[in-house]
C-alpha cells in the first residue's frame, strides 16, 4: 500500500509542476531567471527525474509560474509526502511518472564519514551468557552470575506490564474513552500527516477553538500540521508537529487562546513600518505568509520559518528573538525591518522579491531602485 501511495504522490507532484509550467507559458531558461533555480534543475523536477532536499526551490518555481497561495500549499503538501516516502526508503515509480531521486548536496563532513571504513564484527556473535575466551575464568564466572539477576528483573517488569494491561482492560495507559475527549481514546491513538478521518476533524475543531484558523475537513495536511506546531509552541510544548497524548490533553485544557491579527491589520502595519518601500514590503509579506502571523513552514533539516516574514531559526538567533516572539506580528515586522536595514534591500527574501518584481513588471508598476536612500 505504501508503494502505491508513494508513486501516486510523486505523479501528483510532477503533474502539478507541469501544470504550473504550462500555465506560465515560459521556457525553463526564463523561469530559471525569475526563480533563481537553474533551468536543468527545474526540468528534472517537472519531468520527475529528481526532487530537491528542501522546499525552497519548489516554492520559487511555483511563485515564478504565478501559483496562488493554495497551489503553493498543495505543492508543499505533495513535496512533504514524496520526501517522506523517499526517506523511508519506499520503492518509487521509474521514469517520468515519479522517480524523484533525492537531490541533496553532500558536504565535506558527509563525504569524510562516507570514506571511513569500519571494521566488521566477526561472524556468529556469541549467545546469551557466553564470554570471549580471552576473559579470565573468574571474570567469566562473575559475568555468568549476573544473568539470574537480570532475568529476575525482566520477569518483574513483564508482570507489571501484564498487570497494567489487565487493570486497564487492554487499553494503553492514559487512554480516555470519554465522549468529550475522543482524541484520547484508543480509536484516535494515531493522528498524523496523510490521515483522513473523524479523529483529524476533532483535532482541527480543537485547534480552531484555540484561535488557530484552518479548514475543518478531516484531512491532515501541511496546514493542520503547521497549526499543531504553533499550538505546541504557544502551550509551552516541544513544537514538533506530533499529536501525542501531551498535546491532546493540552488541546482539551483550554489554556491556549490565540488572538492573531487579521490580514488587513498585518498589511497596514507592514506599510507603516516599511515607509521606504511599503508596496514591495507588503508584496513580500503576502508571498511569504499570506499575511498570516501564525504561519510556519518546516525545512528538511529540522529548522522552521516563523511568522509574517517567515524568519528562519538562525536569523531569529541573530536578531535576538525566539520562535514564540516571531509569532507576535509587531515583533516580526520590526525584526524584518531591522534585517532590511542591514543592506537597505530585500535580499533576505530572494524568491519572494523575484516574484514581486515579476508581478510588478507584468502590471507595469514602476520598481523603486535598490540601495541606500539618498540623504
Amino acid at each position: 500500500m505504501s508503494e502505491l501511495r508513494g508513486s501516486a504522490y510523486a505523479r501528483e507532484f510532477t503533474d502539478l509542476l507541469q501544470k504550473l509550467k504550462s500555465r506560465a507559458d515560459c521556457s525553463y531558461e526564463a523561469l530559471a531567471r525569475r526563480s533563481g533555480v537553474s533551468g536543468s534543475a527545474l526540468h528534472r523536477y517537472c519531468s520527475g527525474a529528481g526532487v530537491p532536499g528542501d522546499f525552497d526551490p519548489v516554492a520559487r518555481f511555483g511563485k515564478a509560474c504565478g501559483a496562488d497561495p493554495r497551489e503553493l500549499l498543495e505543492l508543499h503538501r505533495l513535496w512533504v509526502l514524496v520526501d517522506a516516502g523517499r526517506r523511508r526508503g519506499a520503492p518509487r515509480a521509474e521514469g517520468a511518472q515519479g522517480a524523484l531521486a533525492a537531490e541533496e548536496p553532500a558536504d565535506a563532513a558527509t563525504r569524510a564519514v562516507a570514506d571511513v571504513e569500519v571494521a566488521e564484527p566477526p561472524a556468529g556473535p556469541p549467545g546469551i551468557g557466553s564470554v570471549p575466551p580471552s576473559v579470565p575464568y573468574r571474570s567469566r564466572l562473575r559475568h555468568l552470575r549476573r544473568w539470574p539477576v537480570l532475568l529476575g528483573a525482566l520477569l518483574v517488569v513483564g508482570a507489571t506490564v501484564v498487570g497494567a494491561v489487565l487493570l486497564t482492560g487492554g487499553r494503553p495507559a492514559g487512554a480516555d474513552d470519554s465522549p468529550n475527549r475522543p482524541l484520547l481514546s484508543a480509536k484516535c491513538r494515531f493522528v498524523a500527516m496523510g490521515h483522513q478521518d473523524a479523529c483529524v476533524r476533532e483535532l482541527q475543531l480543537r485547534l480552531k477553538q484555540a484561535g488557530l484558523d484552518l479548514e475543518v475537513d478531516g484531512a491532515f495536511g501541511p496546514i493542520t500540521q503547521m497549526r499543531v506546531v504553533v499550538f505546541q509552541l504557544l502551550a509551552g510544548l516541544e513544537p514538533n508537529g506530533s499529536v501525542d497524548d501531551t498535546t491532546k490533553r493540552a488541546l482539551y485544557s483550554g489554556r491556549v487562546k490565540a488572538h492573531p491579527w487579521p490580514p488587513a491589520q498585518v498589511d497596514r502595519r507592514v506599510r507603516e513600518v516599511f515607509t521606504e518601500d511599503a508596496d514591495r514590503a507588503s508584496g513580500i509579506a503576502k508571498c511569504a505568509s499570506n499575511l498570516d502571523p501564525l504561519y510556519s513552514l518546516g525545512n528538511t533539516n529540522g529548522t522552521r520559518n516563523w511568522g509574517v516574514f517567515q524568519l528562519y531559526d538562525g536569523t531569529l538567533r541573530e536578531l535576538g528573538g525566539t520562535p514564540r516572539k516571531a509569532l507576535d506580528p509587531e515583533w516580526n515586522i520590526q525584526a524584518a525591518h531591522r534585517l532590511w536595514g542591514r543592506t537597505h534591500d530585500f535580499r533576505a527574501w530572494p524568491s519572494c522579491d523575484k516574484a514581486y518584481q515579476a508581478g510588478a513588471s507584468k502590471s507595469g508598476t514602476p520598481k523603486k531602485p535598490k540601495g541606500r536612500p539618498k540623504s
